[in-house]
């Protein structure tokens, strides 16, 4: 079976898949890598090799930008395969999942008893832990072979991933016993939960020969006195399936929960398709590419315009010779010469013509800017320089790669760093599943010229606490050194924290939950600005609502600023310091959740880098704040 066909491994005719997920999911929560708990099995989701691909999605933008990457320099973009629940369907499309951890605890309650022991003086009832080559028709026989029903059992809770994205199952032979030798030739392992809350303290896995170990033990931090509590990394990647063990020496172990939260954190690159001329270009000839990729001349463009209507209609605007010019781009392999991700999408929406203009109804973007009524002095409108209504958008998401423990996020101007410590999601990498949400939006900017004096004037001993935080924040992760302080400015503080507000009243009356709503904050050279947007699949993001609040923006602008003045947790809320030694949060200001921050789907970077006192005045601090009571 070729390599491209592996997602029929196992798909015999008539067999009913064993879980559905939304290919939304499959492009986050559930990629290559991830955990997932089945009705019957725990499995990790198969890497690429292993996934039938959809349809090719075109955006030569975010192409563009992974080609960058090492090892992505030939990656294409393809919507994961869609679900058929027709099982004589001969033509469904599968992504493979492999089971995943291979140790299990037996579910019977009498396991110890029935196994021949002697009931516990302190009502303790461990049960078998058992690796998947020891099942007996798929469960275990308590009472010994060929006596009664197999007892059912569960996948165990318990595994150990790297820092890189490696995972692999727990070594309990050294968990338990470290370097000693054990005294049975065939120990039997097993795990007793006295608790009912699940704590690590009170789960103890123990030896036939009398060593015992409880998980708390093993989920300390590595120290000078245990480098390595559960062992060092192998470097193995269960979800490539026969893929060599990538290296990784000398790298210690961390014990994982397989549901927790993280267990993995998707690298998603994200672009909004905006009207860029270039972009527009290599999206056209990207999508006729099977008809034009024979053309030898120009003349064989404007030959082909001739005879096929369908190219001559995508190729509308375009003149043949520059059009011959993307054919011999994309023939050689060059890489395109782009913007960066945000920069491109800032200028289209600061340049947006005024909203009377004609809309495309067949086009993927459209905006218009709003009109702006005229604002008192000192209103917060007055620093208000532009807002756009964006009628119609498409957003393009595609995984790129995925991490453990931590979150690895894109720059200020949406680029990814895909170097060490993003794990991948095939090797080697053909391509990357994506896919296009539709969807509105609003877009505002700031005057420049306030921003500027604002910078240099009031904001600027608060900035200085944001970067003292920021080096606190980086000399506890070493393995963050190469972090850069472009989110700890004061401009991106400012905008992040505005957005934040605005999403929690907007959502008060535009028709969306504030959990639907999204940010893509511009703080780059090109331009600064906030674009708060709903994209999902289908008609469901593109409901009016945004667009609506847009055109009475000065109101909801009041609206955020009133929310942000007091909070519930005030002077506690207010009185917080990014540079505070005492504290941990180290990349934020005042803010919390009573305050500032929202559902993490909404926000681009997890919830740090928020300041209420860089907006408005607080009841601890007055001299900072951009939308001063003067």
């Amino acid at each position: 079976m070729s390599r491209n066909e592996r997602w029929k491994a196992g798909v015999p005719f008539g067999r009913r898949a064993d879980g559905a997920i939304r290919q939304s999911q499959l492009v986050g929560t559930f990629g290559p890598g991830a955990l997932v708990d089945l009705v019957d099995h725990a499995v990790v989701v198969a890497g690429l090799s292993w996934w039938a691909k959809g349809e090719v999605v075109h955006e030569e933008r975010l192409v563009s930008m992974l080609a960058r990457q090492e090892g992505f320099g030939s990656v294409r973009l393809h919507a994961p395969p869609a679900a058929s629940q027709d099982r004589e369907d001969l033509n469904r499309r599968w992504i493979k999942a492999f089971q995943f951890p291979e140790w299990f605890t037996c579910q019977n309650e009498r396991c110890w008893e029935d196994f021949g022991r002697e009931a516990r003086r302190d009502g303790g009832r461990p049960r078998r832990l058992l690796h998947a080559g020891d099942l007996d028709a798929g469960g275990h026989r308590c009472e010994g072979k060929g006596k009664a029903k197999p007892k059912p059992v569960q996948p165990i809770r318990f595994v150990r991933a790297c820092r890189f994205g490696h995972l692999d199952d727990l070594d309990w032979k050294r968990l338990v016993h470290g370097t000693a030798t054990c005294t049975k030739a065939r120990p039997i392992y097993w795990i007793d939960e006295a608790g009912s809350s699940g704590d690590l303290t009170d789960v103890r896995v123990s030896c036939d020969c009398g060593q015992s170990l409880r998980m708390s033990v093993a989920a300390e931090r590595p120290s000078e006195t245990n480098k390595a509590p559960v062992g060092f990394c192998d470097g193995k990647r269960p979800w490539l399936g026969d893929v060599p063990n990538e290296g990784c020496s000398g790298e210690p172990m961390k014990l994982l929960l397989r549901s927790a939260s993280h267990a993995y954190f998707p690298q998603v690159a994200s672009v909004i398709h905006v009207p860029e001329q270039s972009a527009r270009l290599r999206d056209a000839v990207g999508r006729l590419w099977d008809k034009l990729k024979g053309a030898k001349r120009v003349g064989s463009v404007t030959l082909y315009r001739d005879e096929q209507e369908d190219v001559a209609e995508g190729l509308q605007g375009f003149d043949d010779a520059e059009v011959f010019a993307e054919i011999e781009r994309r023939r050689s392999g060059a890489p395109a010469v782009t913007k960066k991700l945000k920069d491109a999408e800032v200028e289209v929406l600061l340049d947006c013509p005024p909203e009377l203009a004609k809309d495309d109804p067949t086009g993927l973007f459209y905006a218009r800017s709003a009109r702006l009524p005229a604002a008192r002095a000192g209103s917060p409108m007055a620093k208000v320089d532009r807002v756009v209504l964006v009628h119609r958008m498409t957003e393009v998401r595609a995984l790129a790669g995925f991490t453990r423990f931590e979150p690895k996020m894109t720059d200020v101007d949406g680029e990814l760093d895909l170097g060490v410590g993003t794990a991948r999601v095939d090797d080697p990498l053909t391509w990357l599943p994506a896919i296009e949400n539709h969807g509105e939006g609003v877009f505002f900017s700031l005057k420049e010229e306030a921003l500027v004096e604002w910078e240099r004037g009031r904001a600027a001993a608060r900035g200085k606490q944001f970067l003292r935080g920021f080096n606190r924040w980086k000399k506890q992760r070493p393995d963050r050194a190469d972090a850069r302080d472009e989110f700890a400015r004061p401009r991106y503080v400012l905008m992040h924290s505005l957005a934040h507000l605005l999403v929690t009243a907007m959502s008060l009356e535009c028709g969306y939950p504030a959990s639907a709503i999204r940010e893509r904050v511009y703080a780059g050279a090109a331009g600064s600005g906030v674009l708060l947007y709903t994209a999902a699949p289908g008609a469901g993001g593109s409901l009016g609502g945004l667009v609506q609040a847009g055109r009475d923006f000065g109101r909801f602008l009041d609206l955020a600023l009133d929310l942000a003045r007091l909070c519930a947790n005030d002077p506690v809320c207010a009185g917080h310091s990014p540079d505070d030694a005492h504290d941990d949060r180290y990349l934020e200001g005042a803010s919390c959740h009573g305050c500032l921050l929202i559902s993490e789907p909404s926000c681009e970077r997890m919830n740090t880098y928020l300041d209420r006192a860089l907006v408005v005045p607080t009841v601890e601090n007055e001299d900072a704040a951009f939308f001063d009571e003067g």
